[in-house]
């Protein structure tokens, strides 16, 4: 998970929605829950619970792979966050709130994953969905490929 920084009002934001969630659910508002949403929330990249638990190793507070699987279980079913499977043998995360709607395009060699909006897609699913008697309520395109110039890729796989 590398430091992409977004706005600390957002952070703020996604902060406050965790801990009303906590609340509302009768679960404690822990140090390491906060730890693990703070880290989460204050960068916006896809990451996985191993890279996640990588990046928290030099903390004071030791934090188990189970704790950071039960913090991502509890931030998902919260809708803070989004579960992705990307063809590998684990899941990625991304935080959503304040972030608009967006597809994946993901290099099967090399991990990197591409983000991007293009509303002749939207609009073809929405066509499609009427056509067939949907409303869509949600949903989640990935695109799997490989780097044209993979020689000269920047991007190693990454957990």
């Amino acid at each position: 998970m590398q430091n992409d920084p977004i706005s600390s009002d957002d952070t703020k934001k996604e902060m406050l929605a965790f801990e009303e969630y906590l609340k509302e659910k009768g679960l404690k508002i822990t140090n390491q829950r906060l730890l693990v949403a703070q880290k989460i929330f204050s960068s916006h990249n896809h990451f996985t619970a191993e890279g996640l638990l990588d990046e928290l190793k030099d903390n004071k507070d030791r934090i188990s792979k189970a704790t950071i699987y039960r913090i991502l279980a509890i931030m998902v079913e919260a809708g803070l966050l989004e579960e992705h499977d990307f063809g590998k043998d684990y899941k990625y995360y991304e935080h959503i709130i304040g972030h608009e709607h967006h597809d994946h395009i993901i290099c099967m060699q090399c991990g990197r994953i591409v983000e991007f909006i293009d509303e002749r897609i939207e609009e073809l699913q929405n066509k499609a969905a009427s056509e067939n008697g949907f409303t869509i309520t949600g949903h989640s395109l990935n695109i799997f490929g490989n780097c044209l110039n993979f020689a000269t890729c920047e991007h190693k796989t990454k957990k």
